[in-house]
């Protein structure tokens, strides 16, 4: 079978778990590019790639590239991931996919004008206990879901310069965190019929946390996102019939299901075979080799309506990114 030779474009800290889940599945790390062409070079010496480029536009270049993972801050995606395919690469961008519906709407068109694959790696979605979790709450082992609550709070203990405070970049809470409780909801329960929030925003001008609640006719959901403090990162899944705890959730290894009496009935366990990341990259390959332009696990219209959310929930805090509309 074909080796599809992978290209990094950034090279921060999640590129380093992405270049290790790739290693750990034997996938080919052909090239990497970062404006820094040393810390490219430190890339090349730690994860085997043949090359470095000190640009963009020269990885874009190589026709030996097909396939380009984004690992850029979000706030650069849209025109990272723009280039990509223009240059005729098929492309994983990490997640958020961008800062808003709009600018995704538009690269989901250009990829199938193109003909090319377009995927959010919004590695959640594809994880095989969350894919069991899936089934068992759909074959109604739990009952009828009455209540999600999902938490991501931590403090990052990051200067006040980081990317997670810079507006430009596409930081805040929201976007970085907010948007795993997002998709476990969005996943388990839908699209909700209306939402409430309560939101604290920074010195810099993003918000920093935020408690989010859904509302469905027979259920609710309560998530809260932070990046300042430690407020918990575990969710559960209540039905009529008993419960879901998944530690840890968006990574989750574990999920352990109880009766409402809060015995334990069954208790999930399924080891990552690298970090977690390498089923979104198994994702990819697949797709790619059908020459598939988007995945069934996290099709374009699941990345659009979990953007069409997070620009609601910024309206309503009247919060917009520099260059939006």
């Amino acid at each position: 079978m074909d080796m599809i030779k992978f290209g990094v474009l950034g090279a921060g800290k999640i590129a380093h778990r992405f270049c290790q889940a790739m290693n750990g599945i034997n996938e080919n790390l052909y090239a990497i590019a970062s404006r820094d062409i040393e810390r490219a070079a430190r890339f090349v010496t730690n994860y085997g790639f043949q090359k470095a480029y000190g640009t963009y536009a020269e990885l874009l270049a190589d026709p030996e590239i097909r396939c380009v993972y984004v690992a850029t801050p979000h706030g650069l995606h849209a025109e990272h991931v723009r280039l990509c395919l223009e240059a005729g690469k098929n492309v994983l961008c990490e997640k958020a996919f961008t800062l808003n519906v709009a600018q995704a709407r538009e690269l989901f068109e250009l990829a199938k004008a193109k003909g090319l694959f377009l995927m959010e790696a919004m590695w959640t979605r594809f994880l095989p206990a969350i894919l069991e979790v899936k089934r068992l709450v759909d074959a109604g082992e739990i009952g009828d879901i009455i209540e999600i609550d999902a938490d991501f709070c931590f403090d990052s203990g990051a200067a006040a310069d980081d990317r997670l405070f810079d507006p430009a970049l596409g930081g805040g809470a929201l976007l970085d965190v907010g948007i795993y409780p997002l998709t476990l909801v969005n996943l388990f329960l839908g699209i909700p019929d209306s939402f409430d929030s309560e939101v604290t925003m920074g010195p810099t001008g993003v918000d920093v946390t935020e408690k989010i609640t859904y509302l469905y006719p027979h259920a609710t959901a309560v998530m809260n996102a932070s990046i300042v403090a430690d407020l918990g990162r575990e969710a559960y899944i209540y039905g009529t019939k008993g419960y879901v705890h998944l530690p840890d959730f968006w990574a989750t290894e574990v999920a352990t299901v109880y009766n409402n009496n809060h015995k334990i009935v069954r208790e999930i366990a399924i080891k990552h075979i690298v970090n977690g990341l390498e089923y979104e990259i198994f994702e990819t390959i697949r797709c790619i080799r059908r020459k598939a332009v988007e995945s069934a696990l996290c099709p374009h219209e699941t990345t659009l309506e979990i953007l069409r959310q997070t620009d609601a929930l910024r309206a309503s805090w009247n919060f917009r990114y520099p260059g939006e509309l």
